[in-house]
């Protein structure tokens, strides 16, 4: 589970924070509208193998591509 928040918002980027299970410093996620890609800027504390920030880059650059930026999410998978 990571919980996400819309930290910046302008015409060449988006940067999430994202946060393992809740818990611990969080790290940040920006797709830049240039490239079309997303990427980890800084690995979540909790985030030891990167597995964390990995879903998050997908989860936002799905966002993007249905021109969706929620101010706060939690993205949950099994």
């Amino acid at each position: 589970m990571n919980r996400l928040k819309l930290i910046e918002y302008d015409p060449v980027q988006v940067v999430y924070q994202y946060v393992p299970e809740g818990q611990g410093e969080p790290g940040e996620v920006v797709f830049d509208f240039l490239t079309g890609a997303a990427t980890v800027k800084k690995r979540a504390q909790n985030d030891e193998f990167g597995k964390y920030g990995h879903k998050a880059t997908r989860r936002i650059s799905e966002y993007v591509e249905k021109k969706n930026l929620p101010m706060d999410a939690i993205q949950a998978w099994y």
